[in-house]
């Protein structure tokens, strides 16, 4: 759009490219489409802020998801209107679920044609506003920076979560006085716990026997906090479902992650707890074994930054509104000044429980002896060659939901803490588009996505999108042509009755060198380890076909959720 003068006019769709650069974002995916035109040639015009096109709006809106969890700013997916919003909802649900800050940007049809049955019209807001922090429409041009940036601050404030922004074309068209201009980026600070719950929670632990620290989501952000906690309390450290990532293993006080294939000694020492103190996390059914796990005689210290989560599932004696790490160092200095002697006191019966977990969590467990599958690779093998990865400076691990999971939740040792992350949100075909997110927000650093077959090809075509964006991600299909997770239960509580959970399989290595990367199909243990190797020294992104045998699940003795 042109002024008399020949100059540009600044349009909504420029104020919302401003609004995005001020607010430090510098990466947009999403999906070209008619409602969003103005925009995408707002962003061409401006270039401050980078857009990658993908092929389906759920892996822009997963992608989104992962340069948010990278650490490098909230991520941004931008679709258009009806059947664009539509496919980004399993990411916005997905972020919603895990408090994973993302802004959703929908381009929607003109104001003045709403309820006239206009071409893919919806209601946004009402569509989104179940699964959202907070969803709104913007209805005038001038207010795109009060609100746009309202909404980075709503995504990344409190409990994280998804905002979606719907955005009229004519709003996006619109041309603004130059007067109007994006605020100055605003900086939330947590908010740190009140002094007389401190207290409370120091008391309560003093004079507990069997102490355990759990962290969850929340509160994996400083880990040196929470191990720091650990220490002066004498306790083991737990973390939730697929949060293990966020301390390293081979600190002494690290008994293991709850959840879908948790040792029975990890799930133990929560039963037998007397004091459980909680850092961010929710008591999900995963967690907590369907609600089993925590004794009615167990007394709780709940912190979480969000009121709501206090007395949701179980009511703590102690409830503090604070930003995890803020809590955990004040509750060690607490701790400190009243009660210096609780980890001597404490001490060998730690250390005991620590011995039986690395018992249990090594390759070389006798329980792991009956593992013998027909064919194929092996999930031992797997997860050795995997620890070669996770102890792997500058590497970093992503784990989807394949059938493998229980694999490296009980064995995979990680040592460095923000290098493993894992969507606990259930969503498949999570994996490579959030490993496109965090690869493109570090870097300099090279990341691993770990899929079932059946998660891969949900979201294969966008393989061609780390090669036409050059994002150098290594993908490890662990191929055993089956929904394993639904095989498995199948398998167990439905007497082997197998319905609609074996499919076939193109080669994917071919696949991946018909679209320019690199691929390499393993059928033996022996080839994983330097496959691997091979993938990650690459310079554009690769898969690992690991073929499985179709009938291979999970690791001795462990049932499917639905089957106990």
């Amino acid at each position: 759009m042109e002024i008399e003068d020949g100059a540009t006019a600044r349009t909504g769709a420029d104020l919302v490219v401003e609004c995005l650069a001020a607010e430090g974002v510098d990466l947009v995916a999403g999906v070209p489409g008619t409602t969003v035109m103005d925009l995408i040639d707002s962003l061409a015009r401006q270039q401050a802020v980078r857009f990658v096109s993908t092929r389906h709006e759920q892996v822009a809106g997963f992608l989104a998801d992962g340069v948010s969890r990278s650490g490098a700013g909230v991520g941004v997916c931008l679709v258009s209107r009806g059947p664009g919003a539509a496919n980004a909802a399993i990411a916005v649900q997905n972020a919603y679920d895990e408090s994973v800050p993302l802004v959703l940007l929908v381009g929607q049809v003109s104001a003045g044609v709403v309820e006239r049955r206009a071409f893919e019209e919806s209601d946004v807001v009402a569509t989104f506003r179940p699964m959202s922090k907070w969803a709104v429409e913007i209805h005038q041009a001038e207010r795109v920076p009060e609100l746009l940036q309202r909404a980075v601050r709503t995504a990344v404030g409190g409990r994280p979560g998804p905002v979606v922004v719907s955005l009229p074309l004519d709003v996006l068209q619109d041309v603004v006085d130059d007067a109007v201009r994006p605020a100055v980026r605003s900086r939330n600070h947590p908010p740190g716990p009140a002094p007389a719950a401190v207290r409370d929670a120091v008391a309560l632990l003093r004079d507990a026997e069997r102490p355990v620290v759990l962290v969850g989501g929340g509160g994996g952000g400083d880990p040196a906090a929470v191990l720091e906690l650990a220490d002066r309390l004498g306790a083991p450290l737990l973390t939730t479902w697929l949060r293990q990532g966020s301390v390293p293993h081979d600190h002494p006080a690290f008994l293991g992650a709850l959840g879908y294939g948790a040792h029975s000694v990890t799930e133990d020492v929560v039963r037998d707890a007397d004091v459980l103190v909680a850092l961010g996390c929710r008591f999900s059914e995963f967690t907590t074994k369907r609600w089993t796990l925590v004794s009615s005689d167990t007394r709780l210290v709940h912190v979480d930054v969000d009121p709501e989560e206090l007395g949701r599932v179980y009511l703590p004696e102690v409830g503090i509104v604070a930003d995890a790490a803020l809590a955990a160092r004040a509750l060690t200095e607490a701790v400190d000044g009243t009660a210096p002697d609780l980890a001597a006191r404490r001490a060998d019966r730690r250390s005991a429980l620590r011995e039986s977990y690395e018992r249990a969590s090594s390759l070389s467990s006798p329980a792991l002896a009956d593992d013998d599958p027909a064919g194929g690779v092996s999930s031992v093998a797997a997860v050795s060659a995997l620890q070669g990865i996770a102890d792997t400076d500058g590497v970093l691990l992503v784990q989807d939901a394949p059938s493998f999971g229980p694999w490296s939740h009980r064995y995979l040792r990680l040592h460095r803490p923000g290098s493993f992350f894992g969507s606990a949100g259930g969503a498949m075909a999570w994996g490579l588009p959030a490993a496109m997110g965090l690869a493109l927000a570090r870097p300099g650093q090279r990341v691993v996505a770990v899929s079932g077959d059946g998660s891969f090809w949900m979201v294969a075509q966008d393989f061609e999108t780390c090669v036409r964006e050059s994002i150098p991600v290594v993908n490890v299909v662990m191929n055993n042509s089956a929904y394993g997770n639904t095989r498995d239960r199948q398998r167990a509580a439905h007497a082997g009755r197998y319905l609609g959970v074996f499919y076939g399989n193109p080669d994917l290595a071919e696949f991946a060198r018909s679209l320019g990367g690199y691929g390499v199909r393993v059928t033996a243990d022996d080839e994983l380890g330097p496959a691997l190797e091979k993938a990650l020294a690459q310079d554009g992104p690769a898969i690992v076909d690991v073929v499985q045998d179709q009938m291979y699940g999970l690791p001795p003795g462990l049932l499917p959720p639905a089957a106990r």
